[in-house]
């Protein structure tokens, strides 16, 4: 069809011809345009998604229907969209056509009264006129439109804390509900089983809510754009619009370094990324060093995911950058807590024998407050280092004893007929087993040092066979039984 026949078929509102049209007039700039005329309102939807492309995309049709000026049109609005139909800009103007639309039926406007209009503005001359409607429209400066939030970027947001995602989607209210709710849950969680008089139970049966809000969590920041339910996630995956979506497969390479780039079909870097992840992790075991490795595998993975899809795809506003430091701060604090805790103030420790019954039973699971430099106090159950004479006598006796201090340095120990005097003072014990069936002459307990025995007197290796423990071998004072269920509670 001719050009000349395009445009006499778009002057009498051929959608087809208008359509093909603005086609042709923008394709040398490299975009393509889809059209729809409504009511006199012609939607123009272009792939522009640079200010550069906007302007001359805007000029471009402005100019052709300006030329043809179709008598159907009275408005025309244009979207500048990215590749996943995104809207990122509009702009909206009005075509002088002398046309008035109403209910899709095209009217001339009537001729006004010249001599009246003349008579009135030169009545009114220092009156500013009131535009139309139209000239509203016209003069009306369209602001450019937000780029719009991805759900898959609250997605990955969520992911590293509940109700980051809500608070970015702008439901700040659900967002910081849900990190109160969260804090609380694992706060409660935490002291509950760390401390003497909480119940181990209570916070293992806290581990099922905090899952579960934390996966409900991330279901729901995406729904804070649009309706997703558990049916239909894998339907969402497989959407063509998130194709090359960057933030699912950042999602994917948070769930586990690798998964991501399968994600993009790069099979073999995925493999790789994800080989790595397991060999990092089983070093930093033994290790401490390597603690930092697996989180920043985690961050490259992410980062690579990121732009390994199509430049299409990504936005120069994405914050990928902080996306990846708080995935390395995230990862880190949950690796580096648990680490500092149990380096510098709470350590679990397995009984292995009877030399404690009735206070500690084979196989009771216990945590020990570290020392620390604080001196342990007459009574209290301890976990110390096995001094070298112990090993000596019985080397296969373990690197680690528990017992109960029982002299203090500089104390006057002796035992007789069962009994222990400290300092001439009969030690009243109602945690033995039974009394021992052994003697010691008085000793004095050497400066920084102390005497240790078990609570099962007649079968406890300790500092009647081998001596004293020194001051330095003591790691921490045992204060709870954490499992065996029927075993939980404090330590006395």
């Amino acid at each position: 069809m001719t050009l000349a026949k395009l445009k006499a078929q778009a002057k009498q509102g051929d959608l087809r011809a208008i359509a093909a049209l603005i086609d042709e007039s923008l394709t040398p700039h490299g975009m393509r345009a889809q059209v729809r005329l409504h009511q006199g309102l012609l939607s123009v939807s272009v792939h522009a998604p640079t200010p550069k492309h906007r302007q001359r995309c805007v000029s471009t049709i402005r100019e052709l229907l300006t030329k043809l000026k179709i008598p159907a049109i009275a408005r025309v609005r244009i979207l500048g969209k990215n590749r996943d139909r995104s809207v990122i800009w509009s702009e909206e103007f009005a075509l002088g056509n002398g046309t008035d639309v109403r209910n899709g039926a095209t009217r001339r406007r009537k001729p006004q009264n010249n001599h009246k209009t003349d008579a009135f503005v030169g009545g009114l001359s220092r009156v500013t006129p009131r535009s139309s409607s139209g000239d509203r429209i016209q003069r009306r400066r369209s602001r450019p439109a937000k780029l719009q939030k991805d759900p898959w970027l609250a997605v990955n947001l969520s992911v590293l804390f509940p109700g980051l995602g809500q608070i970015y989607a702008g439901k700040i209210f659900r967002g910081l509900g849900i990190i109160l709710i969260e804090a609380v849950l694992i706060t409660v969680a935490v002291i509950a089983f760390f401390s003497p008089e909480g119940n181990t139970l209570t916070s293992l049966g806290l581990v099922l809510p905090i899952l579960g809000i934390y996966l409900v969590n991330i279901i729901d920041a995406h729904r804070c754009f649009k309706t997703l339910s558990f049916l239909r996630l894998e339907r969402v995956l497989k959407n063509k619009r998130n194709k090359n979506n960057p933030w699912v497969a950042v999602f994917l390479s948070q769930l586990l370094p690798g998964l991501g780039h399968i994600y993009l079909r790069n099979f073999g870097l995925g493999a790789v990324l994800m080989i790595s992840l397991i060999v990092a992790s089983n070093i930093a075991r033994f290790h401490p060093g390597w603690l930092l490795v697996p989180p920043l595998l985690y961050a490259i993975a992410c980062y690579h995911a990121y732009f390994s899809c199509p430049r299409s795809a990504l936005h120069s506003q994405d914050p990928i950058v902080m996306i990846v430091i708080l995935i390395v701060a995230f990862k880190l604090t949950g690796i580096l807590i648990p680490a500092w805790v149990e380096h510098d103030f709470v350590q679990r420790f397995t009984i292995p024998s009877d030399s404690m019954i009735p206070t500690l039973r084979s196989g009771d699971q216990i945590l020990a407050l570290k020392a620390r430099g604080r001196p342990p106090q007459k009574g209290d159950l301890i976990v110390f280092r096995a001094p070298e004479f112990a090993k000596t006598l019985d080397p296969n006796a373990g690197d680690l004893f528990i017992k109960r201090t029982i002299g203090m340095p500089l104390d006057v120990l002796r035992l007789k007929d069962g009994i222990i005097y400290i300092n001439n003072d009969p030690l009243s014990e109602d945690y033995v087993e039974g009394p021992a069936q052994y003697n010691l002459e008085p000793q004095v307990v050497p400066a920084d040092s102390y005497f240790v025995l078990g609570d099962n007197r007649n079968n406890s290796f300790d500092s009647h066979v081998w001596g004293y423990v020194p001051r330095n071998h003591i790691i921490g004072k045992a204060y709870k039984i954490y499992w065996p269920p029927e075993r939980i509670g404090p330590l006395r």
